[in-house]
């Protein structure tokens, strides 16, 4: 009996152990994987417990699986052929060719070449380049050979793109090198990007930040719209999803600062599955912090983008000199997948932010291979304190709060804009003017920033040469910004941003109602034509004192639409008094530019028919933000001196005229204009 009786109870204790585990599945299985959410202390210690990395190389794929995410890589052309996780087999679109779910690109030509090349950059020769238990990584290559490549159509790098996978990660990295040997001829690359491709059928939901989420439309719904002004802007006329109807869908929209492209991605409902890519740094980025880029868009695609065009123009590309070597290192770039039992996405969402934050946090990597990624102990620092002096502000230098302040590579003042070869780095300051710049690779560079409500650019005087483990203080830094006198009047705020004037509503059948808010209006298609509806005979005229900038200043001078849809040139006006006028003195105006494209501005002071100008900029801009949907481009400053006979005392009158017409994107987008007085001696 005791025998028989000690058998029950086992099985009791073991049927109890039973219900206790089901009910532990239960519990972690309604939110996401727990060991995703550890620390990374404990994350080694669970590595332990997790299974190892495995390779299995074959004659035409290389697979990395580390139990939670498989990636399989086309041998020997190093493209994203398949990434499974969570019982869904492949999470790309498997109706593509396998070189064409995942892959690297590059847009280039040579100088003199009529037209661009797309190239996948597809490798011709993989290799090992780590493998243990802990960590896989990879190496597809494509080298150049003047001598057998030497043709026309043969991109003049060296590419090595790089996949590393970690034990434990619900993810894999990708990070690549390019070079260009010296006595190489000269090239001009467009842009350079990483893009995934997922399955159609399962992927709906994009977020790219808190409250930019939606269910989005799918490319047939974008196939069978109606294609706009241009081709990327389409009307959905008949949306698979009902809701969509009569919405416009541009991927245009859906650009962000660098600074802010930190993760975005995309929204499986079942399984629950999220997709995302992160981008711990943009060290690698050409343009510094707030050069806008793409994100996700309608596909669904996802875009890691390390350089182009966008918002700036052909000068944000690379432009390598005959025979010049160049070498740069972009990424890496994480592709983390996450899952839960609910169907909340913003869940995943907010796990996606929280693994961003991590990923953050262990930059620089410790696990690259490559000699041309340093890690953190091969790094320097560079530290100091700025401040602005404004005499007409305050008699003491004041603290250059919340300045952009950044590293680049040596050149003029406000170059960082238009640097495409080096990396940068960049932080803001505290609210004392305080700045501490980390992990800045070994180089010479020199220290830019610009400062918000501050015009112009801030450069120091030295080269400051940054070396293995540098920990270099600039001590206190004076920025002197433009001034010549004190100011009778101005409009906008001086943040290389017109977010601050007048946006106005789109047409009602031209909207996408994620836009609706106040704060991302302007991301609205067709914004450039309701300039004509809300000024269909005269132009915009502001008076200072009684207009406000935030209601009376449109967001950008662009064209107006004559009934035969022609665009035609617009005049505006600025009317202001002055009380007294100084005759020998000179008067200083300011027009800081948001973006321009294509834009010619010409002046005239109280004499709009004068023949020539009072002033004039040059042709300036290629930018194109006005049409993407851009609140600013590239940032230009323009001062003009005018003498005081040209003034009056009493009623003046400024007419600002842009004069290229024929299109409907050409113009600019103000930032801040300023009118000083003569220079005062107290």
């Amino acid at each position: 009996m005791n025998k028989i009786g000690w058998k029950r109870q086992r099985r009791h204790v073991l049927w109890f152990c039973a219900i206790v585990f089901q009910l532990f599945l239960l519990v972690s299985g309604s939110r996401t994987d727990d060991f995703r959410h550890t620390p990374l202390s404990i994350s080694q210690k669970l590595a332990s417990t997790t299974p190892p990395v495995k390779l299995l190389i074959s004659r035409n794929y290389v697979v990395m699986d580390n139990g939670i995410v498989k990636v399989t890589l086309t041998n020997p052309t190093g493209s994203v052929a398949g990434v499974s996780y969570n019982g869904i087999d492949n999470v790309l679109e498997t109706n593509f060719k396998d070189t064409n779910r995942g892959y690297w690109d590059t847009v280039w030509e040579r100088p003199g070449d009529k037209d661009h090349t797309f190239d996948m950059l597809l490798g011709t020769k993989f290799r090992v380049i780590a493998q243990d238990k802990n960590k896989v990584e990879v190496s597809f290559t494509k080298t150049w050979n003047p001598s057998i490549n030497g043709t026309a159509n043969d991109l003049p790098l060296n590419i090595d793109k790089r996949f590393v996978m970690l034990r434990g990660s619900s993810g894999f990295y990708s990070y690549g090198i390019f070079e260009h040997l010296k006595g190489w001829p000269s090239l001009i690359l467009e842009e350079a990007r990483i893009a995934i491709k997922l399955r159609r059928t399962l992927f709906h939901y994009m977020a790219i930040s808190d409250d930019m989420q939606r269910m989005m439309p799918t490319d047939e719904d974008r196939s069978d719209g109606q294609v706009l002004d241009y081709k990327e802007a389409v009307r959905l006329t008949h949306p698979s999803n009902p809701k969509l109807k009569g919405e416009v869908d541009d991927k245009y929209q859906y650009s962000f600062e660098n600074k802010d492209i930190k993760v975005h991605g995309w929204v499986c409902n079942t399984p629950h599955v999220g997709f995302w890519v992160i981008t711990p740094s943009y060290e690698d980025r050409n343009g510094g912090p707030t050069k806008l880029d793409l994100t996700s868009h309608a596909g669904p695609t996802s875009l890691a983008v390390f350089f182009s065009g966008h918002y700036a123009g052909p000068e944000l590309g690379v432009a390598i000199k005959n025979g010049e070597s160049w070498k740069k290192v972009f990424g890496p770039v994480f592709f983390y997948l996450n899952s839960d039992s609910s169907d909340n996405h913003p869940t995943l969402w907010e796990d996606a932010k929280r693994q961003m934050q991590e990923e953050t946090a262990k930059w620089p990597y410790d696990f690259p291979e490559s000699v041309d990624y340093p890690h953190a102990n091969q790094r320097g620092t560079v530290r100091g304190q700025l401040f602005v002096r404004d005499r007409y502000i305050n008699n003491n230098p004041v603290y250059a709060k919340s300045a952009y302040i950044g590293l680049a590579l040596p050149g003029d003042v406000g170059s960082w804009q238009y640097e495409t070869k080096g990396y940068q780095f960049w932080i803001q300051t505290d609210e004392t003017g305080h700045f501490s710049i980390t992990d800045v690779r070994p180089g010479t560079y020199n220290l830019y920033s610009w400062v918000p409500g501050i015009i112009g650019d801030y450069k120091y005087n030295y080269d400051i040469n940054v070396k293995q483990g540098s920990d270099i203080n600039l001590g206190h830094l004076i920025y002197d910004p433009p001034r010549n006198g004190p100011t009778l009047w101005e409009i906008g705020i001086p943040d290389r941003s017109a977010a601050e004037f007048f946006v106005p509503d789109p047409l009602p059948g031209l909207t996408n109602q994620l836009f609706n808010n106040t704060t991302q209006k302007f991301r609205q298609y067709g914004l450039w034509d309701r300039y004509t509806d809300l000024y269909p005979y005269k132009d915009l005229v502001y008076k200072v004192g009684a207009s406000d900038y935030r209601k009376d200043w449109f967001f950008a001078h662009v064209t107006r639409r004559t009934r035969s849809r022609n665009y035609i040139p617009t005049t505006w006006q600025i009317s202001f008094k002055l009380p007294s006028v100084d005759p020998k003195g000179t008067y200083t105006l300011r027009i800081a530019l948001a973006s321009a494209t294509y834009s010619h501005l010409q002046g005239r002071i109280n004499n709009p028919s004068r023949p020539m100008p009072h002033f004039e900029t040059p042709s300036t801009g290629r930018s194109n933000a006005i049409a993407r949907h851009g609140i600013h481009g590239l940032y230009w400053l323009f001062n003009f001196q005018i003498q005081g006979l040209q003034l009056q005392k009493g009623e003046n009158k400024i007419f600002l005229k842009q004069i290229k017409g024929g299109n409907p994107f050409y113009g600019h987008q103000y930032d801040y204009i300023r009118l000083e007085g003569p220079p005062q001696q107290n």
